[in-house]
């Protein structure tokens, strides 16, 4: 893509953190912006803030866990802007993130729903968007992008974070099968995969927004749980690169058609030794979560 005003961009998860960078990024290029979120407060804030700045924009509550909802997302876009051009499926959660605390639990361990809301956001969320959207920015027949966001944990392996891995892992697979296929197809769109490192956000804080007896926004963890997400997000404001960074970072990519986006902060040896283990085939050394133990949860 080379041309930007006057163009539309979704942006899931988009009420704070990186959706929200990006979102006010793709607007000062002179974009329209649908903001998409499942926390209303924030949603609504995002969306002034950014139309008090002179942006054209509009935010649609959207639970990217339902297919429905990502649906009438899509439906709510063509009615409001009649294209998209830029699609950022983004929304995630970090179902068993508890890096800073000594509740990491085995695989065998984890709670069902951990792994059913997890996968909900960060996995389902991308198909349902590239189900809903992907077919809308072909019939269109103009330059496009779409921007999955994975994380470095897409790129590493180890003993901690495992759910959330999983989910990244997927993402940067099914982005890698978008962006080739789109190049066969000889499409106008292409794809790319945000991978980002420590950046200053709430994700550990996600639990937030979690779903409990069918509402979204119950407390969902213990309060335990929640002091280490509050522990572990004061930690990522302090040494996290800005999302505005990752925004920059995204806009470029998109310039250059680029597949693979890494922060600078990505620590590279780690997805490095992994490759050369499967290529060698040797055995990993085992690498505890953070140096710390074990816990049943």
């Amino acid at each position: 893509m080379e041309t930007f005003e006057q163009r539309v961009a979704v942006v899931t998860g988009a009420a704070s953190g990186i959706g929200l960078a990006m979102a006010t990024r793709f607007a000062a290029e002179g974009m329209k912006v649908v903001l998409a979120d499942v926390e209303d407060g924030a949603l609504e804030h995002a969306t002034a803030v950014l139309a008090d700045g002179g942006a054209d924009v509009i935010g649609v509550r959207t639970d990217v866990s339902s297919a429905e909802s990502v649906e009438a997302l899509a439906e709510r876009t063509i009615e409001t802007y009649g294209a998209v051009h830029v699609l950022c499926n983004n929304a995630g959660v970090a179902g068993d993130l508890d890096f800073l605390s000594n509740r990491q639990a085995r695989v065998w361990e984890q709670p069902i729903e951990n792994w059913e809301w997890t996968l909900g956001v960060n996995l389902w969320g991308v198909v349902y968007g590239l189900r809903a959207f992907v077919p809308l920015m072909i019939e269109h027949g103009e330059p496009g992008h779409i921007v999955n966001t994975a994380s470095q944990a897409g790129l590493m392996s180890g003993a901690g974070g495992v759910i959330y891995g999983v989910t990244k892992h997927s993402v940067v697979r099914i982005t890698e099968a978008l962006y080739q296929q789109l190049l066969l197809d000889g499409s106008p769109l292409s794809a790319s995969v945000l991978c980002p490192g420590i950046i200053r956000t709430r994700i550990f804080s996600s639990g937030r927004n979690r779903p409990e007896d069918g509402q979204i926004g119950g407390a969902g963890e213990g309060a335990a749980s929640e002091e280490a997400a509050r522990e572990a997000d004061r930690t990522w404001q302090s040494d996290g690169l800005e999302p505005e960074e990752v925004a920059d970072d995204v806009m470029r990519a998109i310039r250059e058609q680029q597949l693979y986006i890494l922060t600078r902060d990505v620590p590279l040896d780690p997805i490095r030794t992994r490759m050369e283990n499967i290529l060698e085939r040797r055995n990993p050394e085992p690498i505890a979560p953070q140096g710390r133990l074990f816990e049943k949860s």
